[in-house]
């Protein structure tokens, strides 16, 4: 199982206190989306954007059932796992999931892109203290 991991998950210290797990992962990018920021949250979402768009980040490999559930529950009921069609850094397609934000909540996206420099820079020395990441 893969996932393609855009957001706080592309932090490893996060990535390791979620999951419990090193998991091997390359580059790769998510044509056709694009990531905003959550209204009063630090952390993005990704929906569907235009043809031009992309969202980078990591695909990470070798999840076994109990690491995704761990995601599974880290991301809740905000997102919706679906199948992906990733580009990896030489241009290959590749197969894997991705964490969209559902219809139920995509009115909770503001207009603002979300990077993980502005993350890494602003929200994220919080962000690890209110979950309890270290």
């Amino acid at each position: 199982m893969t996932l393609f991991a855009y957001g706080t998950l592309l932090v490893p210290e996060i990535w390791r206190a979620v999951t419990g797990h090193e998991c091997p992962s390359e580059s790769a990018s998510l044509p056709g989306y694009a990531i905003y920021r959550v209204r009063n949250a630090d952390f993005p979402g990704i929906i569907p954007g235009d043809s031009d768009d992309f969202v980078p980040g990591r695909i990470f490999s070798e999840l076994n059932a109990e690491v995704l559930a761990r995601l599974d529950a880290y991301e809740d009921k905000f997102y919706d796992r679906i199948k992906v069609t990733l580009l990896s850094t030489t241009g290959d397609p590749l197969q894997s999931q991705a964490y969209v934000v559902s219809t139920d909540y995509t009115s909770a996206l503001t207009s603002e892109p979300w990077t993980l420099e502005w993350f890494q820079r602003e929200a994220m020395s919080d962000y690890m203290a209110r979950h309890g990441f270290r």
